[in-house]
């Protein structure tokens, strides 16, 4: 930046003066004289995209295209010379960190190098733009815009653990070339444009990946919840207009925009698009899958059942002959139980007479059962008048399906319900038999499915006992080996404690049982595997299951065994069944109609307000033609169609200078978000102008227009630094040369990593936690260091969490995940220089780098030195560095030099 010149307007120093202001004055004051603040600041962005003529090339041998003559005649007007082509070695290290975000091989380099085709950039760019490191390195570029955070931020600060999914669709969206104006439209309304799909559902988490206040919304008072919900729609607006339109529609809330032709009514218009986006989790699955998931799952339960009844029918009339026979037999008694309760006279009886139960919400009892649906039926006793710690649980029961979520046949529970130990079928595991329990403590998953329903009652009984020992058992055998829990037995103290009949536990999700009890029975201490066995014969109808088949013939045998492969066929594809999926993509609600708020104020609601876009653009009209009660869905797929049209000025453009500055480390438009006035003015606006058209021409394909710009002599100038041409333009705005900057905080990790062999290039899913986390009201994140291949990805697959920041991230300038970021600012600061030497991840790359290069120079120490280079700078070592590095090396070992190589600037910048 120029701070004054001979002509120059001077800017006055006052004490009270803000930077801001300052910085603002300072650039207007210095700003190029192509732009003087007229059109193109102003009425250019709003204007129709209109054909371009390319000017005359200026230096033919310089020009390789439409690029570079509009670039070149920038440069005559200033009279500025371009530099000369960059050598091949400084640019495949250039392209490959640019297009990757990692350095290319030494075997890469030398073979470009050595390359004489005529096309060889053109096949390096191809290749570079078809690896899948593409989308990740583009992806971590388009998640700073979309202000992509894994943690709700403010005070709670609360994960998301189901935040990735959207980092994912954006990286496979990069990597399939996905259409831009698709991919506008998808991360706007893709729930709900059709086919709806699972990565559209997945896109508009873009909505509400960033910050949620929690505290905010759970306030008391209503004008604070309203002002909060204000605040989160003012940050959802934002993010749509400025990343998708480059424009700062947000700022006309409270009033007339100050410096472009956005009135205020503009902002309530798109505001009211997205009234009905409400943070939180939902199911990803497609509709349309539900349905097919649930239509497929019915015809599957259908033949199970009508296999189940087969087999049901084979085995009741071998249970018959076993049972006939048994006429004469004496049966054995049964051990004594604290309480016991039956229906045998239609009321429910208890053994004692004082621990009468009463049926609750539709239980009933009918054939001597208590039958409960499932819903919100079960029966409750009085409270137990003394203490229970060790105690056996029994209970008949008969189950019409075996498809159910985890309900209790007999519980014994605190008063309140959130102190239980139960016997429950089917909660952690489909069609299982567990010992239910607060929180799991006392619980663990067994083997021992259920086949079929049948109408036999089916007995379960779980022992505790004083050792803290747990044993399950069903029909008198033991169902699972016994098992010790860590956590012990729990106490009931006398007064405090009662039976529940057909409920899990009260307060419980998913709690309630269908089925018909029995019987059911409390001991008050922990039955012997025999007594437990002479309790279940003592009734004279169970019938083991050896018993049985021993009883069936030949023919029912072998009728049998087909039917239980088919059985089991079935019911293996309907395990199959992916359960539901969430992810954090906000929920929808039908908003009431939107009102302007004069200054913004929550209490001074005016007129209704249609939704709309923005009426500064002719076409497409910002008219969305729709009520201000139209469908939520509706609104949304309106304006993600009119953003994504191709008449619509603003969106080809700011796509277009997006990639120019992902490209050159600065824009055409030097402030990607932002192409109003308060912005800085387009440079080259023709070239946009260019670039735009052709993008759409091109079918919106972002690896097209990559390749139309990388190809370009402007990208493959050398970083040679012009002392006369930094004189008249300090700032490089006019492309005289590549400007070199440093790489990005998460580059310099992947860039470290890949040069010691240790780099993990497993992509997508769940992302790797560095840190602890203790919840105390609030999250609280304790960073650690820590190693293993899960830490070794790359850095975009670390979750990305408000106040958990990695601190040598956080020292090169990782921005906040909670705010927009189309542009990272690089400081020099003592803190990057004392990471870079002193942070453990550094020195342990270096230590690795190493011992890599020792391996493959097979221990000769010149040798070594120089591929640690090559691995580092991409390059061999100058004959003085060779000896330097070796002297190094030799007095303070290996791993100081790759540490050293690791600390200097040919490293961490690109030119």
């Amino acid at each position: 930046m120029r701070l004054q010149g001979e002509g120059e307007p001077f800017v006055p120093m006052h004490p009270r003066m803000s930077r801001v202001w300052l910085a603002a004055a300072l650039l207007a004051a210095s700003a190029l004289p192509a732009d003087e603040g007229g059109p193109r600041r102003t009425e250019w962005p709003f204007t129709a995209l209109e054909p371009v003529r390319v000017p005359g090339a200026v230096d033919p041998r310089d020009c390789r295209g439409p690029i570079d003559a509009f670039v070149g005649a920038r440069l005559d007007e200033a009279g500025l010379e371009a530099a000369p082509p960059a050598s091949r070695r400084e640019l495949i290290r250039r392209v490959t960190l640019d297009l990757l975000g990692l350095p290319p091989t030494p075997g890469e380099i030398e073979a470009f190098v050595a390359d004489p085709a005529p096309d060889a950039w053109e096949r390096l760019l191809d290749r570079l733009l078809a690896s899948p490191r593409h989308g990740e390195r583009r992806g971590r570029h388009w998640l700073d815009v979309a202000r992509y955070t894994e943690s709700q931020g403010f005070e709670y600060d609360r994960l998301r653990d189901r935040a990735w999914h959207y980092r994912d669709y954006v990286i496979e969206s990069f990597n399939a070339d996905t259409p831009y104006d698709r991919f506008i439209a998808e991360q706007i309304a893709g729930d709900v444009i059709e086919p709806v799909t699972r990565d559209g559902i997945v896109a508009t988490s873009l909505l509400v990946c960033g910050p949620w206040d929690q505290a905010g919304n759970g306030q008391a008072n209503k004008t604070q919840r309203m002002i909060t919900r204000e605040e989160e729609l003012e940050d959802l607006v934002s993010v749509v207009c400025q990343t998708f339109l480059g424009v700062t529609v947000n700022c006309a809330r409270c009033h007339e925009h100050k410096y472009d032709p956005i009135p205020q009514v503009d902002y309530y218009r798109v505001k009211a698009v997205f009234e009905g986006v409400v943070h939180g989790e939902r199911d990803i699955v497609p509709p349309a899958e539900v349905r097919a998931r649930e239509e497929r799952a019915r015809r599957l339960e259908a033949e199970i059942a009508a296999i189940g009844a087969l087999i049901g029918e084979l085995d009741a009339a071998a249970r018959s002959r076993v049972v006939a026979r048994r006429d004469d037999v004496t049966r054995p008694v049964g051990p004594t139980p604290f309480a016991r309760w039956t229906f045998d006279d239609g009321t429910a009886r208890d053994s004692v007479g004082e621990l009468h139960g009463t049926l609750h919400e539709g239980a009933r009892i009918a054939g001597g059962d208590l039958l409960v649906d499932g819903q919100k039926a079960f029966m409750r006793t009085v409270p137990i008048p003394r203490d229970f710690r060790e105690k056996t649980l029994e209970a008949w029961v008969r189950l019409p399906t075996l498809d159910q979520g985890g309900g209790g046949v007999v519980t014994l529970e605190d008063s309140r319900g959130g102190v239980f130990d139960s016997i429950v079928f089917g909660e952690r595991q489909p069609r299982k038999w567990m010992a239910g329990s607060t929180g799991f403590q006392r619980t663990r998953d067994l083997d021992g499915a259920e086949e079929t329903a049948t109408d036999e009652a089916i007995h379960v009984a779980i022992t505790y006992d004083g050792d803290g020992r747990i044993a399950v058992y069903r029909n008198g055998e033991p169902y699972a080996p016994p098992y010790t829990p860590s956590s012990g037995l729990q106490t009931y103290r006398a007064g405090d404690a009662r039976v529940v009949l057909g409920m899990r536990h009260t307060g419980g999700g998913r709690a309630f049982l269908a089925g018909a009890i029995e019987e059911a029975s409390l001991h008050d201490r922990a039955l012997t595997a025999n007594e437990v066995a002479a309790s279940c014969a003592s009734r004279g109808l169970f019938v083991s299951r050896e018993e049985a088949l021993a009883a069936l013939t030949d023919p029912e045998r072998r009728e049998r065994e087909e039917l239980s492969r088919r059985l089991a066929s079935l019911r293996s594809g309907l395990g199959e069944r992916p359960a539901e999926e969430k992810s954090y993509v906000g929920t929808r609600r039908q908003p009431a109609p939107t009102r302007r708020l004069e200054r913004g104020d929550v209490r001074q609601a005016m007129e209704v307000v249609a939704p709309g876009a923005l009426s500064a653009i002719d076409q497409p009209p910002g008219d969305l033609g729709l009520a201000p009660d139209a469908p939520e869905a509706e609104r949304r797929r309106r304006l993600a169609a009119w953003i994504a049209d191709q008449r619509n000025p603003l969106t080809a453009r700011v796509m277009v200078n997006r990639v120019w500055h992902w490209h050159f480390g600065r824009g055409l438009v030097a402030t990607p978000n932002d192409f109003g006035k308060s912005g800085e003015g387009a440079t080259h606006p023709e070239l946009i102008d260019w670039l735009a058209g052709r993008f759409i021409d091109d079918g919106w394909s972002v690896k097209r227009l990559s390749r139309r710009i990388l190809t370009s002599a402007a990208y493959r100038r050398s970083s040679r630094f012009d002392e006369s041409a930094a004189a008249r333009d300090s700032e490089n705005q006019l492309l005289w040369r590549f400007s070199p900057r440093r790489v990005e905080a998460e580059v310099a990790r992947d860039a470290m990593l890949f040069a010691s062999d240790a780099l993990n290039l497993e992509m997508g899913g769940p992302g790797f936690r560095d840190f602890t986390v203790s919840t105390f009201g609030s999250s609280f994140y304790t960073i650690e260091d820590r190693d293993g291949p899960e830490y070794r990805r790359r850095a975009i697959y670390r979750m990305n969490v408000n106040s958990g920041k990695q601190p040598f991230l956080d020292a090169l300038d990782c921005p906040d995940p909670a705010v927009k970021t189309p542009r990272r600012r690089a400081t020099t600061t003592p803190t990057q220089a004392l990471a870079l030497m002193n942070n453990p991840f550094v020195q342990r790359q270096a230590r690795r780098l190493a011992e890599r290069a020792l391996a493959e120079s097979s221990g000769d120490l010149p040798a070594a030195v120089e591929r640690a280079y090559r691995r580092t700078f991409g390059r061999d070592p100058t004959p003085r560095e060779r000896e330097a590095s070796v002297a190094v090396a030799r007095e303070h070992g290996l791993p100081t030099v790759c540490w050293a190589l690791f600390n200097a600037s040919e490293f961490l910048h690109v030119r």
